[in-house]
């Protein structure tokens, strides 16, 4: 079942943003087979985990792919979510990641999502860090008709630690829904949730945002920040940011920043010879290039950038 489709408290009840129904998914995926997947990520030094989660027309029309992932030392995985159908494909996708970091680990999950117009995703993610440990969430989305994607990480352990950036492009009638939640409990635990996108056409977007500090989580710090860049007149977007506290000593921001491109920089970009078109093309690929960068993986950094514009080519790769 999806789990992480509802803010922790219903506080934005007249935003009708609280939640998202998810009962067709939930009901599609009870007469479903689950496939399930056990990740052992925790050899420090070892190269990342590749998973390639194509689906097409042969797939049934909801299938739950849950991955378990287990983690005592530094380890990747890098999840790329892509179409092989051709474009008339479409269907319902699921995808859940299970995770516990044991302490002093360190955990990286990247995923990149890449659906044709006519796929529902589905990504439910959760998961407990011990003390000391780490989980790095890295997320870029490019396509699919309607995405929807929950976190729910348990900083259990002191010092522990989630750090999650988030890049996205979406145009045409494509619908984002995030729900993000950021559960403190130990004593010096961290959380940073940094979101970049851009939006076009008809696209709708609604983000959650929650950190929860909860008793006994002293020392805790946690900010949260989306930076959004709107094309048209024609978008709807919704940021939900939320700070539950139930604990005095600890420290909590959030913020949005929320508008279009500044027309001096335009203005400016014009007299180099650029044309407005290219101008708002380059600012889009700007932003997922710059969660992109983030990835670890050379080769999955160009695999981000050939979807976004073409092929790469490497001057050091030339004879």
């Amino acid at each position: 079942m999806l789990s992480n489709d509802h803010l922790p408290a219903r506080t934005w009840e007249w935003l009708k943003v609280n939640d998202i129904d998810l009962k067709d998914a939930n009901g599609l995926l009870a007469s479903s087979a689950v496939i399930e997947h056990v990740i052992p990520a925790g050899s420090a030094g070892d190269a990342p985990v590749y998973i390639d989660c194509k689906v097409g027309e042969g797939d049934p029309p909801c299938s739950l792919h849950n991955f378990e992932i287990e983690a005592d030392a530094d380890g990747t995985v890098i999840q790329f979510i892509t179409s092989d159908g051709g474009k008339e494909s479409s269907g319902d996708y699921v995808l859940q990641n299970r995770y516990h970091i044991a302490a002093g680990g360190s955990f990286t999950l990247i995923q990149i999502q890449n659906l044709n117009d006519g796929w529902r995703f589905y990504n439910d993610c959760s998961g407990v860090c011990d003390d000391g440990a780490t989980f790095r969430r890295i997320q870029i989305v490019l396509g699919g008709g309607y995405t929807y994607m929950g976190e729910f990480c348990d900083l259990a352990g002191e010092k522990s630690r989630f750090i999650c950036d988030i890049g996205y492009n979406i145009g045409g009638t494509h619908n984002l829904d995030m729900n993000y939640v950021a559960d403190h409990h130990g004593k010096n635990s961290g959380s940073d949730i940094h979101v970049s996108g851009v939006m076009s056409d008809h696209a709708s977007k609604v983000f959650r945002g929650t950190i929860d500090f909860h008793r006994g989580c002293a020392g805790a710090t946690g900010a949260e920040l989306e930076e959004v860049l709107l094309l048209d007149d024609t978008i709807e977007n919704k940021t939900v940011p939320l700070i539950l506290c139930d604990e005095e000593d600890v420290e909590g921001s959030h913020g949005a920043t929320i508008g279009r491109l500044d027309e001096n920089l335009i203005l400016y970009m014009k007299s180099r010879g650029i044309d407005e078109d290219e101008i708002y093309t380059m600012m889009a690929h700007a932003r997922i290039d710059a969660v992109a960068s983030l990835i670890p993986d050379m080769e999955a950094r160009d695999r981000v950038s050939e979807m976004i514009s073409g092929p790469i080519e490497r001057d050091c790769l030339r004879k």
